[in-house]
């Protein structure tokens, strides 16, 4: 079979931070043509504007779909790469346009999980700093790109415990990433995150905890820019990922029954993560985030769980592309 690796635009001129750490770069495409081995026909293609007329002439039995960050680097079109490829009429990996553009406006998406009865933190949206704050949202409060992933514009000062620090982040938000704010409730709590796979019935892969337990006392126990990205930062080094995590069966099953909750409310397919934290005095599970679209590189939580699943990487490939061949509807 032939299998075509569509991923993300080397040449992209982007000036976002994902630029900076590497977003751009194809180490996850090059990983999984390794996984496949020689036994199909197997090809990279860069994302361009020229893309439809090429995966015409290539004529693929399938195509994984590694586009995260969208035409020419602008995120927001991150969805358009997917409904392409339905246009086209081409199995491929992963999430449709329906849901991707669903999970993209992290607002829209905690309204979605709000609706069918799915706990996340309270909310309020910001399109600039002089807007009056909602009296029921409860100092410290975290603030984020309403449109980002990989933890882009989420720093150590994006938790804040005062109007002063709040104005100043959404300021920066806004003025520096240019889109709205998403100020939500800080959750104080372990985080875990859960990776799936699967189209209508979703396996949830071990569950994984992000461990702070070594994160200084003057820097927040969350997963910034820094911490994900900057490896010889404190932050990068004291947020280790333990998986399976030290849980116990009641809690596992909460989790991982909320993780395939969301998996069927968005409409996934394929392969997800959900992102979690776990409030200890309230003995609630917060849904952060719906990720449809997770890095697929070796060394990500993704690939992490499928290993404490006893998959071997190619085994994940094999079946994340079995899926993509299944009839989606």
């Amino acid at each position: 079979m032939k299998i075509l690796i569509l991923t993300r635009n080397i040449s992209s001129n982007g000036d976002k931070e994902s630029n900076a750490y590497g977003r751009e770069n194809i180490s996850d495409a090059l990983d999984i043509k390794r996984a496949l081995g020689n036994v199909h026909d197997i090809k990279i293609l860069p994302l361009g504007d020229d893309v439809y007329y090429q995966i015409r002439i290539e004529k693929p039995g399938v195509v994984f779909n590694l586009c995260d960050d969208g035409f020419r680097g602008d995120y927001n079109l991150e969805p358009h790469v997917a409904a392409l490829l339905d246009i086209l009429d081409v199995p491929y990996t992963g999430n449709n346009y329906f849901t991707l553009a669903l999970c993209q406006n992290k607002a829209r998406a905690k309204d979605i999980l709000t609706f069918n009865n799915i706990l996340t933190p309270k909310s309020q949206v910001f399109t600039a700093s002089e807007r009056k704050i909602d009296p029921e949202l409860k100092y410290p409060l975290i603030v984020k790109p309403i449109r980002e992933d990989g933890s882009v514009g989420i720093r150590e000062r994006s938790v804040v415990n005062n109007e002063e620090q709040l104005k100043e982040e959404i300021d920066h938000v806004v003025n520096i990433h240019k889109q709205e704010a998403l100020v939500e409730e800080y959750i104080d709590g372990r985080e875990f995150t859960v990776s799936l796979i699967g189209n209508r019935r979703p396996i949830a892969l071990p569950v994984a905890e992000i461990d702070f337990t070594g994160m200084p006392e003057h820097l927040p126990k969350i997963i910034s820019y820094r911490a994900k990205w900057i490896k010889q930062s404190i932050a990068y080094k004291k947020s280790n990922t333990i998986c399976p995590a030290n849980i116990d069966e009641k809690m596992t099953k909460m989790i991982e029954e909320t993780a395939k909750k969301c998996y069927k409310v968005f409409g996934c397919r394929g392969y997800a993560r959900i992102d979690f934290r776990y409030r200890e005095d309230e003995k609630k599970l917060y849904t952060l985030e719906v990720n449809p679209n997770p890095d697929l590189s070796e060394t990500e939580d993704t690939v992490k769980s499928a290993i404490a699943a006893g998959m071997s990487y190619a085994d994940l490939v094999l079946k994340i592309i079995e899926f993509a061949m299944e009839k989606r509807y």
